[in-house]
């Protein structure tokens, strides 16, 4: 974790020097995700509890570097169950609930088409680690997990200017997380609406 910090930090300090019309930019955005894999094998419900937090520096009019932090709840309630102490001696019974806490912090790149002040598609990727906590409750009792896992991020999105220094912004991300810990890898789709603003 202290690599993945260290990484962040210098981005943004070794970015400071450029000087564009489109300098830096912050993003605001709600996040909604699908889970997939493994993720999908646990929680199967989408998700509408998430929110992204997103810098951007730009290198030169086409790049930028920077860092995003995020987090995203997936939620399912699978009803009553009924299901055997660990030590043989009884059962347990009540609601079933499952949940899945993930925290993503990531050193970000993104390469951009069209031109300043216009539409501006663009293509990036997000490498670094997301804390991941998987809790599964029946009634008041609950087991927790928690594990850090290298996380990985592609994407897609659009930036469209909807005022002299303020953008629409959305984009679509697939979520990877390597296996950790005794923890298998875990995936989502993320689908992101929200605004940007220029620094």
């Amino acid at each position: 974790m202290r690599k993945l910090f260290t990484l962040v930090a210098s981005i943004v300090l070794l970015s400071t020097s450029a000087t564009f019309a489109q300098d830096k930019i912050i993003s605001l955005s709600y996040s909604m995700a699908v889970p997939s894999g493994n993720t999908n094998a646990f929680i199967n419900d989408a998700s509408f509890r998430g929110g992204t937090f997103e810098y951007r520096q730009f290198i030169n009019p086409q790049m930028s570097l920077g860092f995003s932090v995020g987090y995203q709840r997936f939620y399912q309630s699978k009803g009553y169950t009924t299901v055997p102490l660990p030590d043989g001696d009884g059962h347990l019974s009540g609601q079933e609930y499952s949940y899945i806490d993930q925290f993503p912090l990531m050193a970000t790149y993104h390469y951009y088409f069209g031109l300043e002040g216009g539409v501006r598609p663009y293509a990036g990727i997000g490498v670094g680690a997301a804390h991941y906590e998987y809790t599964s409750q029946i009634g008041s009792i609950a087991s927790i997990g928690k594990q850090w896992h290298f996380n990985v991020a592609p994407e897609v999105g659009v930036l469209v200017p909807i005022g002299n220094t303020t953008y629409f912004h959305t984009n679509i991300k697939y979520n990877y997380a390597a296996a950790a810990g005794g923890f298998d890898a875990q995936s989502y789709w993320g689908f992101n609406i929200g605004l940007a603003f220029d620094l």
